[in-house]
């Protein structure tokens, strides 16, 4: 692994955001934080991530639950066991300060959360899988796939290798990978602002997927140049470049450099030929990922 620690003075890369003036006005919103729950030990550990960040942003916390069966006995059983999932966070004094609300409502879950992301006026959804296990079901059409793919906004997805993470602690080492597409540079501008709004540490990695492993210095100077000169951070920022296959190397950076937070570009939507090998590989990341995995789309 290779690791440079100084920042270098800003890159022609830059003119994809406009100068650094965008990122003084870029402001990642957190007014409002959905987690969509199925009572499931993985739907747990993402309300329980979902409760500490919206306490940490002052945003209002919706925890929604999809009944799929239209019977009214159904939806009151659904209601109940969201009363009760309320009932253990209140006890635990998780819900201290923290405006919430619980949606239980009937019907297909994908429209039903695509709905309330836009009524409720959503700027984070948080989600837990179940991992590997999961993957099949996902790729042939799942409720997590859509939410991958459709929302509009940023998706924090808690896998199944996340237990030993607290939480109730912001992270405090971010990593940022790009493959220098507008997606992935967009994300890296949102882990720029979120680690200056958190004050923690920030990594940015590059993997050469192509074999070309002369153009390494290069890269590394491209990479640099995406982070600004005149950005607040606590730290001086990292560099990563590694060689191989992208969900690989990410994990083995993420684990070897101890980040708590992974955050990766997604296309849009109707950029559906890239966007499978894209979303592909987000999810190899989140399945095996030891930390949350915040996915981003670049607004249209």
């Amino acid at each position: 692994m290779r690791r440079m620690g100084q920042p270098l003075a800003s890159g022609a890369i830059l003119a994809l955001f406009q100068m650094s003036a965008l990122y003084s006005s870029f402001q990642p919103r957190l007014g409002s934080v959905l987690v969509a729950t199925d009572f499931s030990a993985a739907s747990k550990q993402a309300v329980l991530y979902a409760t500490a960040i919206a306490r940490r942003h002052c945003a209002k916390l919706f925890v929604a639950h999809v009944v799929s069966s239209r019977s009214e006995s159904a939806l009151m059983d659904g209601w109940r066991a969201g009363q009760a999932e309320m009932t253990e966070l209140l006890i635990a004094n998780r819900l201290q300060a923290v405006q919430n609300e619980l949606v239980v409502k009937s019907g297909d879950v994908w429209p039903v959360l695509s709905q309330l992301i836009s009524e409720k006026e959503i700027n984070l959804v948080v989600v837990g899988t179940r991992g590997r296990t999961g993957l099949r079901k996902l790729i042939l059409g799942s409720v997590a796939e859509n939410i991958f793919r459709q929302a509009p906004c940023p998706v924090l997805t808690v896998g199944p290798n996340s237990v030993g993470q607290n939480p109730e602690v912001g992270p405090e080492r971010i990593l940022a990978a790009t493959g220098f597409a507008a997606h992935s540079i967009f994300a890296v501008k949102y882990a720029i602002r979120l680690a200056q709004d958190l004050r923690c540490s920030l990594a940015l990695l590059h993997v050469v997927t192509d074999g070309n492993h002369g153009s390494g210095e290069d890269r590394l100077a491209k990479l640099r140049s995406l982070i600004p000169a005149d950005v607040d951070l606590p730290s001086a920022p990292l560099f990563f470049i590694e060689f191989g296959s992208a969900p690989e190397r990410i994990l083995e950076t993420a684990a070897s450099w101890n980040a708590n937070l992974i955050v990766l570009g997604l296309h849009h939507v109707r950029e559906a030929s890239r966007g499978e090998t894209t979303w592909g590989r987000a999810y190899e990341v989140i399945s095996k990922a030891t930390c949350p995995v915040l996915t981003v789309r670049r607004p249209e």
